[in-house]
């Protein structure tokens, strides 16, 4: 593809229709053992009566699903109806900023928490439950039988300010974790703890310097750790109704804080500072036999090097391309040490694992690649042990998401499942599921569930398998 062509600019359109789950057209076979229902998060809707807003990451959330039973699969597609989705619906014009775009009543929203939740980057699926999530604000839970908008929920006033859109779920702990923040003229982390069974509670909370933004941190059985990099957010800036990430600052020469929360003793956290660099995702996180702490993660020099792609991706115009790499950090807690090493000089983002191996050592990662200045282009398996690569290529005018990993019933393996990614087809301007063997990704899909109209480009999704009994 020619990116002056520009084709894939459909993909940041609005969600042409609203639908409730609808039969969908079937290329290849479905494999049997395959049966659950895929979930995804990402913005449906990227103006305000015609306003268009100044990010990809400031549109109002859409869900999309897609449940596949005995080899046939149904979609849904519907936005998520927030209160201030709502509002802005009734006055038929903006009401609020968001990541980037200036806020239109900034006394309001900065001193009285008048502020937007657009509920639009992840999915949480919690005891048979589903949330959208977004870091602006709490979890809206969703029906998972329509997809409608249930409401906002506090887990009964455990999340005071805000619910992360990066949950992490530990298998050893049979918990999932996650973090909130709230901000003012300096910044409150709360940690939370989502157990299988029983009720949400707070784990832990410490204080940061200045008006911050943290995406992302990494959970192990024994710890949660975040590296918050040296970037403020100007409250003036705000007031004079700038964009926020594009007027906030990266101070280089504060460099990075490891912060580091012992979950059985969340009390004596552990702080302290790094060479500078910025973290948007976490691969995965596991604990070494001699102690250390490892993390796998994606490594920008600086907060520009992300921004600069996905800033302009939504208007057709990225500066640069996505200049990341796949680095691993490893830990000494007690000794309060750090080294970053790296793992793979390709630019990636939205990385997976196996939800085996969440919290435990791995082998595979999977992630999109973008090679262009255009949206993510590939899909990457990466074999740590054999330091070994292999991509997927949808083809020309076709662009990959975030890929799911399925494991099968019984898998043997860490690769022995399914990789699911939602796939955009700009010259169709028609989106389909596509569902490819893990273990040799390469070969192309076994099969594709196509809907008959796009599902905007997006960001994190999760897979809900079908009870077995």
């Amino acid at each position: 593809m020619h990116t002056s062509d520009l084709t894939w600019r459909g993909g940041f359109e609005n969600l042409s229709r609203e639908h409730a789950f609808e039969p969908l057209r079937i290329e290849g076979e479905i494999p049997r053992d395959l049966e659950g229902t895929f979930y995804r998060n990402g913005p449906g809707r990227f103006d305000v009566a015609g306003e268009r807003y100044r990010h990809w990451f400031d549109g109002d959330g859409a869900i999309t699903a897609v449940r596949i039973v005995n080899g046939s699969a149904s979609g849904a597609a519907r936005l998520v109806r927030t209160p201030w989705l709502i509002r802005e619906e009734r006055a038929r014009k903006r009401l609020f900023g968001s990541y980037d775009t200036p806020m239109r009543r900034p006394i309001s929203e900065l001193f009285f928490g008048d502020t937007k939740n657009p509920a639009n980057t992840s999915v949480l699926l919690w005891q048979d439950r589903l949330f959208a999530l977004c870091e602006g604000g709490k979890p809206f839970e969703i029906s998972t039988s329509d997809l409608a908008t249930l409401g906002e929920r506090s887990f009964e006033g455990v999340i005071t300010k805000a619910f992360s859109a990066h949950a992490h779920y530990v298998p050893d702990r049979k918990c999932t974790y996650n973090f909130g923040l709230a901000i003012q003229n300096n910044t409150r982390v709360e940690a939370y703890a989502l157990p299988d069974e029983g009720r949400a509670r707070r784990l832990a909370a410490f204080d940061l310097p200045g008006a911050r933004m943290n995406h992302d941190f990494a959970v192990t059985p024994k710890h949660l750790v975040w590296f918050i990099a040296p970037f403020f957010m100007s409250p003036l800036n705000l007031i004079l109704k700038r964009g926020m990430v594009s007027s906030a600052r990266f101070d280089a020469a504060r460099g990075t804080e490891i912060i580091v929360v012992p979950i059985d003793d969340p009390e004596s956290v552990v702080r302290f500072t790094v060479p500078t660099f910025y973290m948007e995702h976490v691969v995965n996180a596991f604990e070494r036999a001699n102690g250390e702490t490892v993390i796998d993660y994606v490594h920008y020099e600086d907060i520009r090097r992300l921004e600069d792609y996905v800033g302009g991706l939504a208007g057709g115009a990225p500066k640069r391309t996505l200049a990341s790499t796949l680095r691993r950090a490893v830990i000494d807690v007690a000794k309060r040490t750090f080294r970053s090493e790296p793992l793979l000089d390709e630019a990636v983002e939205l990385p997976r694992v196996a939800p085996s191996v969440d919290g435990r050592a791995h082998r595979f990662a999977y992630a999109v690649s973008a090679p262009e200045l255009a949206p993510p282009k590939k899909i990457l398996k990466h074999d740590l042990e054999r330091n070994r690569v292999e991509h997927y290529d949808p083809g020309a005018d076709f662009y990959p998401s975030e890929a799911v990993f399925v494991p099968r019933e019984d898998a043997k393996t860490e690769d022995d499942g399914y990789l699911l990614t939602l796939v955009y087809d700009a010259r169709a301007r028609t989106s389909r599921l596509e569902i490819l063997d893990a273990r040799n990704p390469s070969a192309g899909p076994v099969a594709r569930c196509a809907f008959d109209h796009a599902i905007p480009f997006g960001f994190h999704g999760a897979f809900k398998a079908k009870d077995r009994g």
